[in-house]
């Protein structure tokens, strides 16, 4: 099988490095806008063989992947559609998921395709960033189309297990519902506390001095490319509004408690949050 993975970027060079250390595929192909980043690319064990020009890169592709933000793969999926041979299987690796199968059902030259996330990544984004372990036990979601190919879907979900991923089959309407609150309001909340203690440093010099571990690890996130969670937020718009809406809600009733005093609720609360999180994480609570 040959791969064309467009953007080698952190994402798309840690997919071509995990590909390629699986050997899951006889030649992996990059196609990116600047010629140091391919020629790193393929320092670094991402790809092979690197080209400016998608149409020379996808030529003879099996499979083409996608790694980019979701509204640059909007730009480029009506150039790319009639570069695509009849049985090649068109892949990406966006963050959002209803917007690009939308796009594609629009799309007549695109006649194979099949949505993906893998739940991983960094706050740093960039070849230098890629790593061939990121993908290990990370969920993969594959996100079909209506007239499901059953045949790109198994050679993907086989794919994904060679990765070391874990593929999970899901519609694009669950998916963008469940990462507006695992993952994209997750970074929103990041940058809210980053911002407040931005402002309290106006007033306060001595803030930078008390953000310790706790500040730290919570305002990871903010850390992150800022074009990327861009696109993020506004191509996931209507499920991530929904998320907001419902920590505001949450919030308010963590200050109401504060403000009346309400040590049992608040500890209720408390209690609730503690237990679910050592829940998804596999740990045990402890008091």
């Amino acid at each position: 099988m040959r791969i064309t993975i467009i953007g080698v970027g952190m994402l798309g060079g840690s997919f071509g490095m995990a590909v390629r250390k699986a050997g899951a595929a006889e030649l992996v192909a990059g196609v990116d806008l600047d010629r140091a980043t391919l020629d790193r690319a393929r320092e670094r064990g991402a790809i092979d063989a690197g080209y400016l020009d998608p149409a020379e890169g996808v030529a003879g592709a099996d499979l083409v992947v996608l790694a980019a933000p979701v509204r640059s793969i909007l730009e480029m999926l009506p150039g790319l559609a009639p570069l695509l041979g009849r049985e090649t299987i068109l892949f990406d690796l966006g963050s959002t998921k209803e917007a690009i199968v939308s796009a594609v059902a629009g799309l007549a030259g695109i006649r194979r395709y099949v949505g993906g996330h893998p739940m991983a990544g960094t706050e740093h984004a960039g070849i230098e960033y890629a790593d061939d372990g990121l993908l290990r036990e990370a969920t993969f979601a594959l996100v079909p189309p209506s007239g499901v190919d059953e045949g790109a879907v198994e050679l993907l979900t086989d794919l994904v297990r060679r990765i070391g991923a874990r593929p999970v089959v899901i519609s694009a309407e669950r998916h963008d519902r469940i990462v507006s609150v695992t993952s994209h309001l997750p970074y929103l909340l990041s940058v809210v506390l980053a911002l407040a203690a931005e402002n309290l440093a106006r007033e306060e010099s001595r803030t930078g001095e008390f953000a310790a571990s706790g500040y730290r690890d919570t305002t990871r996130l903010a850390a992150s490319n800022v074009r990327v969670m861009a696109d993020i937020c506004l191509s996931n718009r209507g499920p991530l509004l929904r998320a907001v809406e419902e920590a505001r809600r949450l919030l308010d009733g963590l200050a109401e408690q504060i403000e009346q005093g309400n040590e049992t609720e608040l500890v209720r609360m408390l209690t609730e949050a503690k237990e679910s999180r050592a829940s998804a994480s596999g740990e045990r609570s402890t008091d």
